[in-house]
């Protein structure tokens, strides 16, 4: 993982999990979500592994985790929805489980 940041992610038009935007940085700034549900997703649980989002959109995004991985309680690659204007941190704890920490 490069502990940096990238800014001006495009989330997938249409969603869902594969093909998704990758979030390959510490800090994500997506800034193009056309329609709400399109989706980023993030890389393998790894304990240890914290990654930053934030959605600097008028549209909800749709992050989903890597394959056969959860967040939070939502199950294996469900997808956690990112509000329009706000931020999340995850940090896994546990092999294949992401938590999540909402902004106000």
């Amino acid at each position: 993982m490069d502990a940096s940041y990238i800014n001006g992610l495009v989330a997938l038009a249409g969603g869902g999990q594969t093909n998704a935007t990758l979030l390959t940085r510490t800090f994500n700034r997506i800034t193009t979500v056309v329609t709400a549900g399109d989706s980023c997703q993030l890389p393998a649980a790894s304990p240890g592994l914290t990654i930053s989002a934030y959605n600097a959109t008028a549209n909800s995004a749709n992050l989903f985790p890597g394959l056969g991985d959860a967040i939070n309680s939502l199950g294996a690659n469900a997808a956690l929805a990112l509000p329009a204007n706000k931020g999340v941190q995850l940090t896994c704890m546990a092999s294949g489980f992401w938590n999540s920490i909402l902004s106000a």
